[in-house]
C-alpha cells in the first residue's frame, strides 16, 4: 500500500494529460477552457494562448453555413448537457470548420467531429470541471459520403442500363447481388449472397488472370474505380459477355474495406458489333469523303479498285488502268510522290484513321491536275490496317483562282499603302501653317483661306465645336490629337468623313516645335463600317433565327458565343461557355469530341463530328452534326472559329432504317425462288439476284443495262421490248410471259415477268422493281388442263344428254305402269293376306322412282344453269313462302323455325333457285330431326368479307363428318337409312351456290345437330 502511494506521488499528471492520444480539453462549469492537450491543439490548429482561459464559444464561435440548426449540433451542447444533468453526453457527427494558419492555402478547412463530455464531480456532488473529447471523423465521414454517393450512382446507372449491382464486404468475404443478377445468371432461384470465390469460379478461365490482375493493379495504385469486360458463366454452363464497373472504398490506413459495382450483359452488343463492323466501317468512311474519284486500296495484296470517276476525271480507258497500286504511284508527280507516300504510311503505321494530302496527278494527255485526296483506314480486330478507302477531288481550278486572287490582293495592298493623304503642320499654339496639295484639291480653296484658323469654315458645323475642343486640349496637354469629322468638298459642296491625326514634334529643349498631322479620307470606310454594323446586326438576327445551333470560339478553342438554340435545347446557361459544355455531351462521344476539337485547334483542320447532345431537363439525347471552320488573318493565323450544330437525329435514325431496309431487301431478294431485278428510271438494269446468275450463266456486270435481252427466245424478243417500252413510257404495271435460255444446256423455259415502279413525292418514277417467276411447269399443266377441260365438257354434255333422255324416256312407262297397276287393284280381288302390304310397297316404289327421275332432270337443269338476272330476294318473305309449302310437315313434326335477318335482310339471287335452297335445307332438317326433342331450326345472316353468310342451324341427328366428309355433296349419297330420300338435296344446294360464285361449309356433331354455312357472292357498293 505504501509503495503504491509512493509511486503515485511521482506521476506527473499534467504531462500524462498532454500526451493522451485523444483530443482532450477541460472546461469549468462556467464553460471556461481550463486546459487542452497537445493533440487537441494540433488538430484544431490553435495554441494554448489562443484558447485557454477563454469561454468556449469565444474560442470556438459557431460558424454560419455549417448546418448547425438544432442544439445538439452546437459545439457547446455536450458540455452544457454534462453540467446540467451531471452525466456523460455524446453528440452526433457535426460539421465545424477549422481556420488554417496563415500561408497554408485556403483559410477554412472543412471538418467533421464526434464530441463527448464527461463531468467530474467533487465530494459534494457538484460539477468541478468537464472532460471534453473532440474526435476528428472527417476522413471517415468523407469515405462514407463517397461510398453512399458511389452506391447511389451505381444503382442509378444499373437501373438505367438494366444491370445487376453487387457489393463485396472484405471482412466477411461475402458477395451480395441485386435481384436483377438472376436474369444474367439464368436461374431464378440462385442465392443472392455468396462467398467471394463464387465469382472467381464463374469468370471464364481465359479471362480471369487478366481481370484479377487489373483489379489488383487498381488497388495497388489506390484508385477508386475500375472497369473490365470478360465472360461470365451462366447456370446452364454457357458464357455471356459482361461489362463490369467497380468502385473501391478504402479505410484511413489505405486498406480495402468494401467494393461495389454493377454488371451489364453486353453479349448481344458484342455480337452485333462483330457482324456490322466491316460493312459499317466501309459505308461510313466512304460516305464521309468527297464523292469524286473513289478508290478502295487493299493493303494486304496492294490491289486497288477505282470507280468510274477515274476514267472520266483523268481520261484513261479501262485497259490503261492497272488493278494494283501502281495505277496511282506511277501517275503521282515524282516531286510529290515521296512526300505523299510518307504521309500515307505515317497514318497507316499509327493509330490514326484519317489521311489527307494534296499533290499533282498525271492525266492521260500528259497534263497534271492538282488533287485533294482524303482517305480512311480500316483496321482489323488487332488494330492492323487492312484497307484504305477514300476519294480524290480535282482542285486545279480552285488553286488557280486562289493564286490569281492572292496576286491581285498583293497589288491592291501596295496601291492602298501608297494612297496620298491630306497632310498639314501647325505651330505650337495650334495655328495651322501648312497644307499639302490634296487639301486644295478637296476644298477648292487657297492657303490664305486655310491658314491659321481658317479651316473653321470648311468643317461640318455639327463637328466644329467638338473638333476645336479636342484640338485645343491636345495643344494644351501635348497629347496626340485624333478625331473623325466631315469636310466640305469644294466642287459640289458635299461633305466627306476624314480621320484626323496630329502628333507634336519636340526641339532639343523638350518643347513642342511643330505639330504634324494628316487627314485620311474614311468616307467609304465610314459607310462600310455602318454597313458592317448593319451586317453584324443582321448576322446576329440571322444566327438567332436559323434552326441550327451557331457558335464561335477563340483561337485556343474556348467557346465565347452560342445562339439561343443551344440554351433552348440543352437547358444550360451561359456558364456552359468556354470548355464547360462537356456535361451536355453523351459519355460515349465526350472524350473523342474533346480530342478531335483540340486536334483541330492545334492543326487548323475543319471540325466535322457527329455527336449526341443532352437535354439536361428531359435527360434525353439527340444526334447533331458538329462543324467548324477557322477564320484566318492575312498572315494565315487563326483569329476565330465559327461553327454550327445541325440536328440530324431523324436523318440518322432514317439512315439506320434505310440500311436495315436495304439489308432486308437483299436478304429477301436472295431468299425467294424468283429472279429479282431492279432498273433505273430509264429501264437500265442495275441489279440481279443470284438466281438470275445461276440460271442464265451471265455475270452481274454483263447483265446490266439491256444486255439481258440476248437470252430471250427469238420469238419473244420484239414482243418483250415493246411491252417493256410501253411500261417505261406510261408507268403502267409490267407483266409478260417469255422464255429465257438456260446458260448450262441452252434449253428454254417459260417465265412470268412482273415489275412495278417506285415513285418520289412528286409522282416521278425513280426505280423499277421486278421479278421473273418460272412458270414452265404451270404452262405445261395449263395446256394439259385445257385439254382435260375440253374432254370433261364433252363427257358432261354426253352425260347430261343421257340423263335427260333417260329421264324423259322413263317418265311415260312409269306413268303407264302406275295407271295399269291402279286399274288392276281396282278390278282384281287379292286373297293373299299380304296383298295390301305388297300393293303399298309397289305404290311407294313407283313414287320414289318418279321422284328420282324428276330430280335427275332438275340436276341437269341446274348444271346448265347460270344465274343471270339477279334480284334482291327478301329473306323473311321467302322463308314464310317455303314454310307454307311444308306446313303439313311442320305441323306433323312440331318443328320450330326461327329467323334473324337483321344484319342482311335480302340476298341477290334468282327467286326460284333460292327457294329451292331453302326448301331442301328446311325439309332435310325436319326429315332428319331427333324424336327425343322438339326440332328447332334457326336461320340467320351476316357479312363475311366479300360474301353474305346464311347460317341454317338445327338440333337434329347430325352427320358423322369424319366418316362422310368426302361424299357430302355427291349425288345419291344418304347418311341415315331410316328416312326416305334420294340423296340429291345437298348436291342441288351446293351446285346452285357454286354455279354462281358461292360455296357451302358444314359443321355437325352426331346427336347434337348440324349447321350449314352458305356463302353468297355480292358486289360492295
Amino acid at each position: 500500500m505504501n509503495n503504491t502511494l509512493a509511486l503515485q506521488t511521482h506521476i506527473n499528471f499534467e504531462q500524462l494529460f498532454q500526451v493522451l492520444p485523444g483530443q482532450i480539453i477541460l472546461f469549468s462549469p462556467e464553460l471556461i477552457i481550463l486546459a487542452a492537450n497537445d493533440a487537441y491543439l494540433q488538430v484544431t490548429h490553435t495554441t494554448r494562448e489562443d484558447i485557454v482561459g477563454k469561454p468556449l464559444l469565444e474560442a470556438f464561435p459557431e460558424r454560419t453555413g455549417t448546418g448547425m440548426r438544432r442544439p445538439e449540433y452546437s459545439p457547446d451542447y455536450t458540455v452544457k448537457y454534462a453540467i446540467e444533468h451531471k452525466v456523460a453526453c455524446a453528440s452526433p457527427v457535426i460539421r465545424y470548420d477549422i481556420a488554417r494558419p496563415q500561408g497554408n492555402g485556403h483559410r477554412i478547412e472543412k471538418r467533421y467531429w464526434k464530441l463527448s463530455s464527461k463531468p467530474v464531480l467533487n465530494e459534494f456532488g457538484e460539477v468541478e470541471y468537464v472532460i471534453h473529447e473532440a474526435h476528428d471523423v472527417t476522413e471517415q465521414q468523407r469515405t462514407e459520403q463517397e461510398a453512399k454517393s458511389a452506391q447511389h450512382h451505381l444503382k442509378l446507372m444499373s437501373a438505367a442500363a438494366g444491370a445487376a449491382t453487387w457489393e463485396y464486404e472484405v471482412s466477411s468475404q461475402k458477395l451480395v447481388w441485386s435481384e436483377s443478377y438472376r436474369d444474367i445468371y439464368g436461374n431464378k432461384h440462385t442465392p443472392l449472397e455468396v462467398s467471394a470465390d463464387t465469382w472467381d469460379r464463374l469468370v471464364h478461365p481465359d479471362d480471369y488472370p487478366t481481370v484479377r490482375a487489373h483489379i489488383n493493379d487498381t488497388i495497388a495504385q489506390k484508385k477508386k474505380t475500375w472497369t473490365g469486360e470478360y465472360r461470365y458463366q451462366r447456370a446452364d454452363g454457357t458464357y455471356v459477355e459482361i461489362a463490369d464497373h467497380g468502385y473501391i472504398i478504402y479505410n484511413e490506413q489505405g486498406s480495402v474495406i468494401r467494393m461495389m459495382g454493377s454488371l451489364v450483359d453486353i453479349t448481344k452488343q458484342k455480337e452485333q458489333e462483330k457482324q456490322l463492323k466491316e460493312s459499317k466501317q466501309r459505308f461510313e468512311r466512304v460516305a464521309m469523303v468527297t464523292n469524286d474519284v473513289v478508290w478502295d486500296w487493299n493493303l494486304k495484296d496492294d490491289s486497288i479498285w477505282w470507280n468510274e470517276g477515274f476514267k472520266t476525271c483523268f481520261g484513261y480507258s479501262e485497259e490503261e488502268i492497272e488493278p494494283t497500286i501502281d495505277s496511282w504511284t506511277t501517275r503521282v508527280r515524282p516531286e510529290d510522290l515521296d512526300r505523299v507516300k510518307a504521309s500515307i504510311n505515317a497514318v497507316i503505321n499509327s493509330n490514326e484513321t484519317k489521311w489527307q494530302d494534296e499533290y499533282r496527278f498525271r492525266c492521260a494527255d500528259g497534263t497534271y491536275k492538282r488533287i485533294l485526296d482524303q482517305g480512311y483506314v480500316i483496321r482489323d480486330e488487332d488494330g492492323n490496317a487492312v484497307r484504305l478507302i477514300g476519294a480524290m477531288l480535282d482542285i486545279t481550278e480552285k488553286r488557280r483562282v486562289e493564286q490569281e486572287l492572292a496576286t491581285t490582293m498583293s497589288r491592291l495592298q501596295q496601291v492602298m499603302e501608297s494612297l496620298p493623304l491630306m497632310t498639314w503642320t501647325a505651330t505650337p499654339d495650334g495655328a495651322l501653317n501648312y497644307y499639302n496639295q490634296r487639301w486644295y484639291d478637296l476644298t477648292g480653296s487657297t492657303f490664305e483661306e486655310l491658314q491659321a484658323w481658317g479651316w473653321e469654315k470648311f468643317i461640318h458645323p455639327d463637328d466644329y465645336e467638338r473638333t476645336k475642343n479636342k484640338w485645343l486640349e491636345s495643344v494644351r496637354t501635348g497629347k496626340p490629337f485624333t478625331d473623325e469629322n466631315r469636310w466640305k468638298v469644294g466642287k459640289d459642296g458635299t461633305y466627306r468623313w476624314f480621320l484626323a491625326r496630329g502628333v507634336p514634334t519636340y526641339n532639343s529643349e523638350g518643347e513642342i516645335a511643330l505639330w504634324v498631322g494628316s487627314h485620311t479620307d474614311i468616307e467609304d470606310e465610314k459607310a462600310l463600317r455602318e454597313q458592317v454594323e448593319e451586317s453584324e446586326k443582321k448576322f446576329r438576327f440571322l444566327i438567332e433565327s436559323i434552326p441550327q445551333m451557331v457558335w464561335s470560339a477563340n483561337p485556343d478553342g474556348y467557346i465565347d458565343y452560342t445562339n439561343y438554340r443551344w440554351y433552348e435545347y440543352t437547358k444550360m446557361d451561359e456558364t456552359s461557355l468556354g470548355l464547360n459544355w462537356m456535361p451536355a455531351i453523351h459519355p460515349d462521344e465526350a472524350q473523342a469530341l474533346m480530342d478531335t476539337w483540340m486536334h483541330c485547334v492545334s492543326t487548323g483542320e475543319n471540325l466535322d463530328f457527329e455527336v449526341r447532345f443532352k437535354d439536361m431537363e428531359a435527360n434525353t439525347y439527340r444526334w447533331f452534326l458538329l462543324r467548324a471552320e477557322p477564320m484566318r488573318n492575312s498572315e494565315g493565323q487563326i483569329i476565330k472559329w465559327f461553327g454550327t450544330a445541325t440536328d440530324l437525329h431523324d436523318q440518322k435514325m432514317l439512315r439506320e432504317q434505310l440500311q436495315e431496309s436495304e439489308k432486308q431487301f437483299r436478304f429477301l431478294a436472295e431468299s425467294i425462288p424468283q429472279m429479282v431485278w431492279t432498273t433505273d428510271e430509264q429501264g437500265n438494269h442495275d441489279y440481279f439476284n443470284r438466281r438470275w446468275v445461276e440460271y442464265t450463266g451471265m455475270s452481274l456486270e454483263k447483265s446490266k443495262g439491256i444486255n439481258w435481252v440476248e437470252i430471250l427466245h427469238p420469238d419473244d424478243q420484239e414482243r418483250t421490248k415493246e411491252r417493256w417500252r410501253y411500261s417505261l413510257q406510261t408507268g403502267d404495271y409490267y407483266e409478260i410471259e417469255y422464255r429465257f435460255k438456260n446458260g448450262r444446256d441452252g434449253s428454254y423455259r417459260w417465265f412470268l415477268g412482273q415489275a412495278i415502279p417506285m415513285r418520289d413525292d412528286n409522282g416521278n418514277i425513280v426505280k423499277w422493281f421486278g421479278t421473273c417467276t418460272d412458270i414452265e411447269d404451270h404452262k405445261r399443266a395449263e395446256e394439259e388442263l385445257v385439254e382435260k377441260n375440253l374432254e370433261l365438257q364433252r363427257t358432261n354434255q354426253d352425260l347430261d344428254s343421257f340423263v335427260y333422255t333417260a329421264s324423259h324416256d322413263l317418265k311415260l312407262p312409269i306413268v303407264n305402269m302406275a295407271g295399269i297397276f291402279e286399274e288392276l287393284t281396282k278390278h282384281t280381288e287379292f286373297k293373299d293376306p299380304d296383298a295390301p302390304r305388297m300393293i303399298a310397297m309397289f305404290n311407294k316404289s313407283l313414287k320414289q322412282l318418279h321422284s328420282t327421275i324428276h330430280e335427275l332432270s332438275e340436276v341437269v337443269k341446274i348444271q346448265k344453269q347460270k344465274l343471270k338476272n339477279l334480284e334482291q330476294i327478301d329473306l323473311n318473305e321467302l322463308t314464310e313462302d317455303v314454310k307454307v309449302s311444308i306446313q303439313d310437315v311442320l305441323k306433323e313434326s312440331g318443328a320450330e323455325v326461327t329467323t334473324d335477318f337483321s344484319q342482311v335482310s335480302s340476298i341477290p339471287f334468282t327467286k326460284s333457285s333460292l327457294k329451292s335452297i331453302f326448301y331442301n335445307l328446311l325439309s332435310n332438317a325436319i326429315k332428319y330431326r331427333s324424336h327425343d326433342r322438339t326440332a328447332k331450326i334457326h336461320l340467320s345472316t351476316s357479312y363475311k368479307g366479300e360474301y353474305i353468310e346464311l347460317k341454317v342451324q338445327d338440333n337434329g341427328l347430325g352427320i358423322d363428318i369424319n366418316k362422310h366428309h368426302n361424299k357430302l355433296f355427291q349425288m345419291f349419297k344418304r347418311f341415315h337409312n331410316h328416312v326416305n330420300g334420294s340423296g340429291l338435296g345437298l348436291y342441288i344446294v351446293n351446285r346452285l351456290l357454286t354455279n354462281n360464285g358461292g360455296y357451302i361449309n358444314i359443321d355437325s356433331k352426331l346427336n347434337e345437330g348440324t349447321t350449314f354455312f352458305l356463302y353468297f357472292a355480292y358486289e360492295k357498293e
